[in-house]
């Protein structure tokens, strides 16, 4: 599967967005090391903001949730909600950054930044992320 198959079906999972709040919506596609793509969208919860999940977080909870471990990549993409264009900048946010790098540290992101389709590691986004010590 190619960056940009990888690409198409992140746009294909921003339609499913609830951005009731910000009005951006974003899609992402997670591709397994079995091959298997999953899916994921940002829902905003309306009352209660911090109940709100970004894309990549839903993307990787649902490959989780069906027992995939391995992970190759994770395309993202986003917009206003009531355009289908995707931003040529958007990278995952600080939270979505932190979680990548505990959940699945070795996935390649896909992404836009500065209209090219760009294809780096966790820590070219977060050098200093936290992690703990493996013996504690």
């Amino acid at each position: 599967m190619t960056n940009e198959d990888l690409i198409k079906i992140a746009k294909n999972a921003r339609k499913n967005a609830i951005a009731s709040n910000t009005g951006y919506s974003v899609g992402a596609a997670l591709l397994t090391k079995s091959g298997s793509v999953y899916m994921g969208a940002n829902i905003e919860e309306y009352s209660i903001i911090g109940l709100s999940n970004c894309a990549e977080r839903v993307a990787i909870q649902n490959a989780l949730s069906y027992g995939e471990r391995g992970f190759q990549a994770i395309a993202i993409v986003g917009g206003k909600a009531t355009n289908e264009e995707v931003d040529d900048t958007l990278v995952p946010c600080g939270v979505c950054l932190q979680y990548i790098l505990d959940m699945c540290k070795d996935v390649d992101i896909i992404t836009y930044v500065s209209g090219k389709l760009i294809c780096k590691k966790v820590t070219d986004f977060l050098p200093y992320g936290f992690e703990l010590d493996e013996q504690n």
